[in-house]
């Protein structure tokens, strides 16, 4: 769906909530893409310059940036629920985009990075055998681009490990994303923090 828009009897309004969904459960689940435009723009209707500098385009930056400087492109869709092991909600193509509680995740083969979209937030089990050696668990606000530390941080390698997303984003949501990396390497974490 686009910003400002109604895309389907399935889809509710575009707003910046239902946005990320599509954004984050797309690129997560092997999209080769997305695609963003809203009401005013994709036709230029009455006002559109002014539409141009959307809550919806800019949250669209932040989704962008965050796994610009991880191997991204070593993502592949975890459908079997092997790195979220419980708590990834109810995968359906029914009803409302927005009252979908399903948690979408995609981890590189060679273990070193996992993400996952919490879009109602709440809590998930991991199993970090999965991935390499110690893990450093950061929670990511698609609505501001910043980071915050996950409890217990860093993970050592062990099944049923539990963690819970923060209760609101800074818009006031509950939609967070979880990253898992097995990467030490400080100079990209340094860029991910600020």
């Amino acid at each position: 769906g686009y910003e400002f828009e109604q895309n389907g009897s399935w889809m509710s309004k575009g707003t910046p909530n239902t946005l990320r969904r599509q954004e984050y459960w797309s690129a997560l689940s092997g999209a080769a893409g997305q695609f963003y435009g809203n009401h005013y723009s994709w036709q230029f209707a009455d006002g559109w310059k002014e539409h141009l500098d959307t809550v919806g385009a800019t949250e669209l930056t932040y989704f962008v940036n965050l796994p610009e400087p991880l191997p991204w492109y070593r993502l592949v869709p975890d459908r079997n629920h092997r790195v979220v092991t419980a708590g990834y909600g109810t995968y359906t193509t029914e009803g409302n985009a927005t009252s979908s509680d399903y948690v979408t995740t995609a981890s590189t083969s060679d273990g070193r990075l996992a993400i996952s979209y919490l879009p109602v937030g709440g809590t998930v089990t991991l199993d970090t055998t999965r991935l390499r050696r110690i893990v450093l668990a950061r929670w990511y606000d698609p609505t501001n681009g910043r980071f915050r530390a996950a409890a217990r941080s860093p993970l050592r390698p062990a099944r049923g490990i539990r963690l819970s997303a923060p209760l609101r984003n800074a818009s006031g949501d509950r939609d967070w994303v979880l990253v898992l990396t097995a990467r030490w390497d400080v100079i990209a974490w340094n860029r991910l923090a600020t």
